[in-house]
Order: C-alpha cells, then structure tokens, then sequence
C-alpha cells in the first residue's frame, strides 16, 4: 500500500513538472515573413530566421541592417519589425477561458509596427511594450514605435 502512494506521489509531482515545462515551451505563434538578415534568439543560440518558424515567449527578434520580419501570433495579433530591431517577446499567455491574457514585449531597439490581436480587444491592460525609456499599453488597433539605441558590439 505504502509503495502505491509513494508512486502516485511520484506521478502526480512529475506530472506538475512536465506541466510547467509545457507552458514555458508553449508555441506562441510562427514568423509569417522575412526579408533580409533575421534571427530568433533562443537560449542564447541565434537561429536564422525563415517563414513559418514557431515562436516562444522569451524568443528575441533581431533584424540586421537589411532584414524586416513579419509575426503572427496566437491571438491574431501581427508584429512587424523593420531594419536593425531587437524586440524580447518576454511574456505571452492567451487562454481566454482560464482568463489568463497578456503579452508583453520589451523593445530594445529599432520599429515596431503591432496590430492588435484578442487579448487587446478582450483585455487591453494586458498588452504592454516596454522601451528603454517608456511603457506603451494598447488603447487602440494599431501604432509603430520606434526605438533609438546605440548598436550592440
């Protein structure tokens, strides 16, 4: 008996982690176009970045001095990034039934155009992009930011 207990603790404990390994793995949406030199950093590896690549929360897009990428994530919300951009997708979560929405991006540098997906029009106080000097959170459909900064060596 106590070794039946002592395996359904193990189960449910491991169960919890894969869970929360899952969630933090969870595609978050794909790369619908690239032009140019483009990147996805992802754990600290550079990936060359080529149409229908999926997407994580805590990926960072990079453009080069030629490169624009084009994102659609799962809400339906669209980035586009021009030349010379560093953008972290550092938070994503859209489960509109569990009520869990939000996204947020840090801009690090270059232009950012967004259109507004579901979790903004559900929940606009859940979208925020962060800048290096400013936060911008969703009241409308659509606005591009740009983001001056010298170019990392």
């Amino acid at each position: 008996m106590k070794k039946i207990i002592l395996i359904c603790c193990c189960l449910f404990f491991l169960a919890g982690t894969f869970s929360a390994m899952a969630e933090e793995t969870k595609n978050i949406g794909f790369i619908k176009n690239v032009s140019g030199q483009a990147f996805i950093s992802r754990a600290q590896v550079m990936i060359p970045a080529k149409a229908n690549d999926k997407l994580f929360a805590s990926d960072t897009l990079i453009t080069g001095d030629n490169g624009s990428l084009g994102v659609i994530l799962q809400d339906n919300s669209v980035l586009s990034l021009g030349p010379k951009s560093r953008v972290d997708l550092s938070e994503f979560s859209f489960d509109p039934v569990g009520d869990k929405l939000s996204f947020v991006a840090k801009i690090k540098k270059g232009t950012v155009v967004y259109l507004t997906g579901l979790i903004a029009k559900m929940n606009n106080k859940a979208v925020s992009f962060e800048t290096p000097t400013a936060v911008c959170g969703v009241r409308g459909t659509q606005f591009a930011i740009k983001v001056d900064a010298p170019d990392e060596k």
